[in-house]
């Protein structure tokens, strides 16, 4: 059973979010432990927020990427359902992006 062409694709993208994911994190601690007392609490709150959607994005991605090429792999039926956790994981980048823009 072959996986078709745009799971190669999105198994790409979806390590490149975890490493963009881990950035995020370092980044958010080191907010946190430098710079945290200088800014106000709506900052405190985007960083924070921020760092949640990601990690909320990451977990619906990984999900995502284990349903279709490990649980279903070979099941050419699974691909006529979309996961949950697909159109989940676009609603928190539409919120992340909400967030990050006001």
């Amino acid at each position: 059973m072959d996986i078709p062409g745009g799971f190669g694709c999105t198994l790409i993208a979806g390590f490149i979010s975890a490493m963009l994911y881990g950035i995020t994190v370092l980044q958010t601690y080191v907010y946190y432990m430098t710079y945290c007392s200088e800014d106000t609490s709506t900052v405190k709150f985007v960083v924070a927020a921020t760092c949640i959607l990601d990690s909320l994005h990451v977990a619906f991605m990984c999900h995502t990427l284990y349903h279709y090429l490990i649980t279903n792999y070979g099941v050419p039926m699974s691909m006529k359902y979309i996961v949950w956790s697909y159109p989940a994981s676009t609603v928190v980048n539409v919120r992340s992006l909400l967030i990050s823009l006001h």
